[in-house]
């Protein structure tokens, strides 16, 4: 639950995500990940939101983490990433709700299983939102391309969504295969190809994922 003494705060996104899972991850139906830990490097453009007075229109921001084992599990390492172009005052916006102390669904609960928190860095952050062919690059850090899955004797690209009503970091989202890395100081590089990844259009509130 937010603080009491929280600002009010909204952010409309543009999300993709790339995981260490194979395709549907097991984690988005209440089961363990496939290899036994959870790894993932995720990403946001803010179409419009605003942390108290701080307007965040337009910012693009990434995390990089990294759980021993099932997330929920805890003992995990995070790092977020803001793209160059936030001003001071933006950069804190987005570590104050990366910081589980304002609510927010998936921003409250991935930093309550974590055990180290790393410093942020401010670096040049490309995004490309697409149903299917998303993809972002963190500069000196990683990227993640999407993809359609394809039929393992066809070749035919497949296409299909999840729909989870009470999910708390996105409600519907489209299946990507994803190739993704991360090479940072703090997390063991990650280098993973035809893992599972999503995209979605949500929003998030102090009072949590809420389209």
């Amino acid at each position: 639950m937010p603080d009491s003494t929280s600002p009010k705060w909204f952010l409309e996104t543009e999300y993709l995500q790339s995981c260490n899972c194979d395709y549907g991850c097991p984690c988005n139906y209440n089961a363990l990940p496939t290899y036994g830990n959870c790894e993932a490097l995720i990403a946001y453009h803010i179409r419009k939101g605003n942390f108290g007075d701080v307007k965040l229109d337009g910012i693009n921001f990434a995390w990089g983490l990294w759980w021993p084992k099932a997330i929920h599990m805890g003992e995990g390492i995070g790092k977020v990433f803001v793209d160059k172009k936030a001003s001071p005052q933006q950069v804190k916006a987005i570590e104050e709700i990366t910081s589980g102390k304002h609510g927010g669904g998936v921003f409250a609960i991935f930093p309550s299983t974590l055990k180290t928190t790393l410093p942020t860095t401010v670096t040049n952050i490309e995004f490309h939102f697409d149903p299917y062919n998303g993809s972002f690059s963190v500069e000196g850090a990683g990227k993640m391309q999407g993809g359609h899955i394809t039929n393992a004797k066809t070749g035919a690209k497949w296409e299909g969504e999840l729909f989870i009503p009470g999910g708390f970091g996105f409600k519907r989202g489209t299946y990507m295969s994803v190739n993704w890395n991360l090479n940072t100081n703090g997390i063991i590089p990650l280098k993973y190809e035809k893992r599972h990844g999503h995209a979605s259009v949500t929003s998030f509130s102090n009072e949590g994922c809420i389209a």
